[in-house]
């Protein structure tokens, strides 16, 4: 059981309870004034036409609003895939700087990989 369901059912105490009713309302008032939207495929999506988030995907799971939560989270994948591989092509090598910071803290002759670009730099 998530976090979200435990407030949602006053099991973390009223505090939380009223906190997670109104986020489920907010979610309700997203949906229906287009803020959400939820395409033919069941991918729900936020209002800059993002693949929702897994904490929104939760709260939306518990609207009367169908969506498919594996399909949402496919999008997801494949706009978070895409976003890493765009931003691995635009990065640009070390300058000097970065260099002595990198040698600085893992020391002459280490070899350190950039998990973004995959690019391996010999120090």
């Amino acid at each position: 059981m998530s976090r979200f369901t435990n407030e949602l059912r006053g099991e973390l105490g009223a505090y939380w309870k009223a906190d997670a009713e109104k986020r489920l309302e907010e979610m309700e008032v997203a949906v229906a004034r287009g803020e959400i939207t939820i395409d033919d495929n069941g991918v729900a999506r936020n209002k800059i036409g993002r693949a929702l988030r897994e904490d929104q995907m939760e709260i939306l799971s518990f609207t009367d609003w169908k969506f498919s939560i594996d399909a949402t989270r496919a999008a997801r994948d494949e706009e978070i895939s895409k976003s890493i591989a765009e931003c691995g092509k635009n990065q640009s090598a070390p300058n000097q700087e970065e260099i002595f910071e990198m040698r600085a803290a893992f020391g002459e002759g280490t070899k350190v990989v950039d998990v973004i670009s995959g690019r391996v730099i010999q120090l």
